[in-house]
């Protein structure tokens, strides 16, 4: 049988991944010496604290229906992606930057993984919103990946 989310259960599981996003990124910004670098980071934790108040709102109007996917192996998905997504750790090594990026990069991934999952969940009418941040959250890993590449590069 397939697991029943509550809609509120899964967005306030969007708000804390936005929070731990925001919080890395603003400390990211903090450690590095590299101006382009820090005003990157400084933009992403911008956007994170919009993703936030976007999933708060829906919050608000979300009711306590439970939802269930079509299928018990996309049920088995969320809660996989729930269960093992990345927590932000302290990050000890700012030296190793491509270190840094790619654990960014693979963040942003799992979010696009995650809110494309969270599309099977929500009203159609909020479809829209979460297809805004997907693009967006796409965006970030493209500017996180573009700042590793060229890192690499010059190495």
């Amino acid at each position: 049988m397939a697991t029943l989310f509550h809609l509120s259960e899964i967005l306030k599981f969007a708000i804390h991944k936005e929070q731990e996003s925001k919080e890395l990124y603003e400390h990211l910004a903090c450690e590095t010496k590299n101006d382009e670098l820090k005003i990157l980071f400084t933009t992403l934790a911008q956007e994170e604290i919009q993703h936030e108040k976007f999933y708060a709102g829906m919050m608000k109007l979300a009711d306590q229906r439970l939802f269930a996917p079509e299928s018990e192996e996309f049920s088995g998905y969320m809660q996989e992606l729930i269960t093992t997504s990345r927590t932000v750790n302290k990050i000890s090594d700012f030296n190793d930057l491509a270190m840094v990026l790619n654990y960014a990069i693979a963040r942003e991934k799992d979010s696009i993984l995650f809110y494309s999952g969270l599309l099977n969940y929500v009203p159609r009418a909020d479809r829209e919103g979460i297809y805004a941040i997907i693009r967006e959250e796409v965006k970030h890993a493209a500017q996180l990946t573009r700042i590793k590449n060229e890192l690499l590069k010059n190495l």
